[in-house]
């Protein structure tokens, strides 16, 4: 190994100048790879030298040595380190490229002895990327060979899934990268079958939220089934989870037949709770914006009786004001009897988010409003018009900002 210099840069503090120095054998220099022996590397008739690739730096930062030690080597002259080297910054740059540009028997090459590390791989802040690389250029056969692999351990696989300690979320983009290049049928049921136990958890994980939606945009209603299953177990918790009711929206929009109706009616079967709570009520907005017939019956059914209750609430009030909106006509009109003949409508008139519904049914009511009825307030009947002068500015005098 001795015989073969290597040049490196220092940068002084007085001039910032580069003063080239040699002496250090190439054993020496790959020593700041994190490869524990390279004995076995042909290194004969390899040379190196300084210049080139310092210009790629910015000035005032070029590290202390400029070359990379891999530049004047093939995949075939590495045989044997390859799953070490690909965790090092420059090993895992090598072998991106030379997948993209070098004969396919290299790929078949870092496949092969990669293979049996992948999960340490997908681990490691530079070796994620090699196998991102690798699940772009192997061929099908090869990529179950990587999911099997990657799924053996599904706890370890949605520990990938769920989290991203790397810059730019490597081990996420990894995972994400697989399930975008599966194509086959035994590839997809390989894939669901180890996200199952995790379904939950992928369903309120910022990262896990993209897996969960592009299986529910791209897979078939057989594939989903097992997933949706969970779901529609768990709909209440997923739905009062800042991520899940986003990611339940798409469950919605993207299952059906049957596995859609379980899933509506156990939503709607918790509509109440769901009302009232800051990300859940997302949710039944997002079911009344379907504009279903059925859904919407459904929903209303559910909230009778208590939409006085619900108009108080911050949360509960943007439901009835959706329910007013997306209502058909006569069912909007339900809504406005039960909030007028309520004895504490004067509570509803003054109420900080109560108000808003009140506005809201004025402007979707196709009744009149008659203050002069036997209500304390008004009454509706219809035809009638909303009365003016004295009346009103009693309104005014009880709180309520409408006139």
């Amino acid at each position: 190994m001795e015989g073969f210099p290597y040049y490196f840069l220092e940068t002084t503090s007085q001039n910032n100048n580069s003063i080239p120095y040699s002496g250090q054998s190439l054993e020496a220099a790959f020593s700041r790879l994190n490869v524990s022996s390279l004995s076995h590397l042909p290194f004969s008739g390899v040379g190196y030298s300084s210049g080139a690739s310092a210009s790629k730096y910015p000035s005032g930062i070029a590290p202390n040595w400029s070359p990379e030690p891999l530049n004047n080597m093939s995949v075939a002259d590495l045989r044997g380190k390859i799953a070490t080297l690909a965790k090092d910054q420059y090993g895992c740059r090598f072998f991106q490229r030379a997948m993209e540009a070098e004969p396919k028997e290299f790929t078949d090459m870092i496949f092969a002895e990669v293979i049996d590390d992948v999960a340490n791989l997908m681990l490691d802040p530079y070796g994620n990327y090699v196998i991102q690389k690798l699940v772009e250029v192997c061929s099908e056969e090869q990529r179950t060979q990587i999911l099997l692999r990657w799924t053996k351990n599904p706890f370890l696989f949605i520990t990938l899934c769920l989290h991203s300690h790397f810059r730019n979320g490597g081990r996420t983009r990894s995972v994400q990268k697989l399930l975008k290049k599966i194509t086959t049928r035994d590839q997809v049921s390989l894939f669901v079958s180890a996200l199952y136990c995790g379904v939950v958890d992928l369903c309120t994980n910022i990262n896990g939220q993209h897996i969960m939606e592009y299986c529910m945009k791209n897979f078939s209603d057989e594939h989903k089934r097992c997933l949706l299953n969970v779901v529609i177990d768990n709909c209440v918790g997923i739905a009062k989870d800042k991520v899940g009711c986003c990611v339940l929206h798409k469950c919605v929009d993207y299952c059906y037949g049957e596995t859609k109706g379980r899933l509506l009616a156990a939503i709607i079967g918790e509509a109440l709770i769901l009302a009232q709570d800051r990300y859940g009520n997302y949710v039944l907005q997002h079911l009344l914006g379907l504009r279903a017939p059925q859904v919407t019956s459904s929903l209303l059914r559910q909230f009778q009786g208590n939409y006085m209750y619900l108009s108080c609430s911050k949360f509960g009030s943007n439901v009835v004001e959706k329910c007013l909106t997306e209502s058909a006509e006569e069912q909007s009109a339900e809504i406005v009897r039960e909030l007028c003949i309520s004895p504490n409508l004067s509570m509803l008139l003054m109420h900080p988010f109560g108000n808003y519904v009140f506005q809201t049914a004025l402007s979707v009511s196709k009744f009149g409003f008659d203050f002069t009825g036997s209500h304390p307030y008004f009454s509706v009947k219809s035809g009638s018009t909303i009365h003016s002068g004295s009346t009103r500015e009693s309104i005014w005098e009880k709180g309520a900002c409408l006139a």
